[in-house]
């Protein structure tokens, strides 16, 4: 978790205000050359663009997913009444559905601008699941960004951040 900062950069008022670091800043931590045809000229001719992140984690949401799991069939070991029971049984079927959905959940966002980013930009889109394809023969990486029309402070990544308290 990052305070107002990140990278060395000020996070903005509103990713502050909403404790999550915003794209402008994000993309402020690495430099990035826009690069939106690149992708698509390139492949097949030149090598080949390889995912290496951004492949969508529903980590989180099944772990939790799980120990609801859990803690139900705990609580249908207990209970005697048949209008629990299967209440709780249908929602234990529920979670399972869940799960399996959130499991093959894999549809990548569509990418609406394509940046060249250097390892050090490549190492942060990494750590934080940005959408990062490298083609071995360039020795490139572009970083996809996945929204339009919305200045980038005031869209927010998945990065927590916690602002700093007055007086602190």
């Amino acid at each position: 978790m990052f305070t107002k900062w990140f990278y060395g950069n000020e996070i903005s008022e509103y990713g502050q205000k909403n404790k999550r670091v915003d794209y402008a800043t994000f993309a402020k931590a690495f430099d990035g050359v826009l690069a939106n045809d690149l992708m698509s000229q390139t492949e097949g001719v030149i090598g080949y663009w390889e995912m290496e992140s951004g492949f969508p984690d529903n980590s989180d949401e099944i772990e939790e997913l799980y120990e609801e799991k859990e803690k139900l069939e705990a609580e249908l070991d207990t209970t005697l009444n048949e209008d629990e029971a299967e209440k709780i049984q249908d929602r234990i079927s529920e979670i399972e559905d869940e799960i399996d959905d959130l499991g093959n959940h894999t549809d990548i966002p569509e990418v609406f601008q394509w940046y060249i980013v250097d390892e050090e930009g490549a190492r942060i889109c990494r750590e934080f699941n940005e959408i990062l394809y490298y083609n071995e023969e360039l020795d490139l990486y572009l970083w996809g960004v996945d929204h339009f029309g919305t200045s980038w402070s005031y869209v927010l990544t998945n990065i927590p951040c916690e602002p700093e308290k007055a007086g602190e």
